[in-house]
């Protein structure tokens, strides 16, 4: 919860009076009070060097953070002064008391300020490798900056008077890097007040910190106590920076965990989810060559077959032979140019029962957009397909009805016009059927016209010829064969193989049984314009056929 107005300037107040006030009164104290001189090269050493290096690890860790933004923000700019002034700080650390020992101090204020004031830059977008230039720049810099000093020590200019105090020179870069520090606070607080995040004022109060080490350093004399003080200001200042770093790395764990456990429930809803697709979703997975890599609970359940029985299989095991060819080369040719397929499928169950469902399959492709496979989901249509069946099926035959027909034929040859293939149509009537039924009775009459249908479907050549029971005792055929002789032997096959059933039928002029006329027309799909015309033609040939004597074929 963000904090109220008041906490606000509570929090603004204890930091102002912590890193700037208390540390001028306990300076003042220390110099009228305990004016005494601590000499101790190794600790003062450990201070500067654990400083520099948590200055280094909070930069490099800050700019690794946002890294992936990258984005140049305010903390972006605070670890370029912070990798520069940490570096020189090092070399300070190592550093024998002398000119040298103050100047590279000196200039690490100084350096620290200026860069510190950085942080008023607006936030802008950079590029990858301008975002790795910079950190690299400002390593390089103090780098260089702290060996030249060393290596040409003869021009640094003199740090530390005879009376032990500091020059003007030393005195001058600890101000103008401490009002840097001063400067930077400030954006701090602004930004405190802005988004009442705790970092702003952790941040503002180490730029404080470092500030006011900067103006207490000319008031303090080479290892007196308040020289000590300020060094503890400055360690200080960088521990308040490693304060942040951990309140940092503890949100991102806090981040992290919170993820973690809503991944865990996402995870538990998705495998929710695919329990309930797996039990009630159709659906399977195939290489590319067809055969099955997995299947859900549902694929098992509708078709009869187990997990085990089904994977590594082909999908012919469920393929139903009512099934033309021509409907899985249009499957195949579909997929194998990266499109999905969808359509209607009669399948075969264990048992050697039917079932329908509307498939989609879809290829499937890896990472590298890869064809790797295929997926197919499926709804079961078997109801529909009943229901439709029923209203499509003469009631008495099973075979299609009138119905039907009319609404088959255009499709039929329209269908056929693609490849402008031959289409033939024959009209049957069973002779004399009549004078059988009022022979042999009603009953008779109707196993005869089931025994025909039944002889019809039995001689179908291919998937995609259709018989049709037309009205009464006529019947007709839609087939497809190469020439019109073909179609001629075929009618007479069917006319031989009705008469064949030997049905008894004492008053059938053409023969001792039951027997059919035919009148079969075969035109190229091209070359139909009128549905009526064809069936008309057929129809006066069947009356032919039984004018010149009954169980005949006339064709044209």
């Amino acid at each position: 919860m963000k904090p109220m107005l008041g906490n606000l300037k509570r929090n603004i107040f204890i930091t102002v009076v912590t890193t700037i006030a208390l540390p001028i009164l306990f300076g003042y104290l220390l110099n009228r009070y305990f004016p005494l001189n601590f000499v101790n090269i190794p600790l003062h050493s450990a201070l500067e060097v654990a400083g520099g290096t948590i200055a280094i690890i909070i930069s490099l860790i800050i700019f690794l953070k946002y890294e992936s933004k990258l984005v140049f923000n305010h903390y972006n700019y605070t670890t370029i002064a912070l990798l520069t002034m940490g570096i020189i700080d090092i070399f300070h650390g190592i550093m024998m008391p002398g000119k040298l020992f103050v100047w590279l101090h000196s200039t690490a204020v100084f350096f620290g300020g200026i860069f510190f004031m950085l942080v008023w830059m607006n936030q802008k977008k950079t590029s990858q490798k301008t975002y790795k230039l910079v950190p690299a720049s400002a390593i390089v810099f103090a780098l260089f900056f702290s060996l030249l000093s060393i290596v040409f020590s003869e021009y640094v200019p003199e740090m530390i008077n005879s009376d032990k105090s500091f020059s003007r020179v030393s005195n001058w870069l600890n101000i103008v890097g401490g009002m840097g520090f001063f400067i930077a606070s400030l954006k701090f607080v602004k930004e405190y007040i802005n988004t009442q995040k705790l970092d702003e004022i952790l941040f503002a109060g180490h730029c404080m910190l470092f500030g006011i080490a900067g103006v207490l350093f000319t008031s303090s004399l080479l290892w007196d106590m308040q020289w000590w003080l300020w060094h503890i200001l400055r360690f200080s200042a960088y521990s308040v920076a490693l304060y942040f770093l951990y309140l940092e790395f503890n949100k991102d764990i806090q981040l992290i965990e919170n993820k973690n456990r809503e991944l865990e429930l996402a995870d538990k809803k998705i495998n929710q989810y695919l329990n309930i697709l797996d039990k009630y979703v159709i659906t399977s997975s195939t290489d590319l060559h067809g055969e099955i890599s997995d299947v859900s609970e549902a694929f098992c359940k509708i078709s009869g077959y187990s997990k085990e029985e089904l994977i590594g299989q082909s999908h012919n095991i469920v393929r139903h032979p009512d099934m033309p060819s021509s409907i899985y080369k249009e499957v195949w040719k579909s997929l194998e140019r990266g499109r999905t397929w969808q359509g209607e499928i009669k399948n075969r169950k264990k048992d050697g029962s039917a079932y329908w469902v509307d498939t989609n399959i879809t290829p499937v492709y890896d990472e590298e957009g890869k064809k790797v496979g295929y997926t197919a989901v499926r709804q079961d249509i078997t109801n529909k397909k009943r229901i439709e069946e029923i209203s499509i099926r003469d009631g008495l035959t099973d075979i299609f009805n009138r119905r039907y027909f009319n609404e088959m034929f255009p499709k039929y040859i329209n269908s056929a016009k693609r490849k402008n293939g031959l289409v033939s149509f024959l009209i049957l009537d069973i002779d004399h059927f009549k004078e059988y039924n009022d022979t042999y009775g009603h009953q008779k009459g109707d196993d005869v016209l089931i025994k025909v249908a039944k002889t019809l479907k039995k001689s179908l050549k291919r998937g995609d010829d259709y018989c049709f029971r037309l009205g009464g005792e006529e019947f007709g055929i839609l087939f497809s064969v190469e020439t019109k002789e073909k179609a001629d032997l075929f009618s007479n096959e069917i006319r031989g193989n009705i008469e064949n059933l030997k049905i008894e039928h004492k008053h059938n002029s053409a023969s001792r049984y039951i027997t059919v006329s035919v009148g079969v027309v075969s035109r190229y799909a091209s070359d139909i314009s009128q549905v009526e015309k064809i069936y008309a033609e057929a129809d006066k040939l069947l009356y032919e056929a039984k004018k010149n004597g009954r169980n005949k074929v006339i064709s044209e």
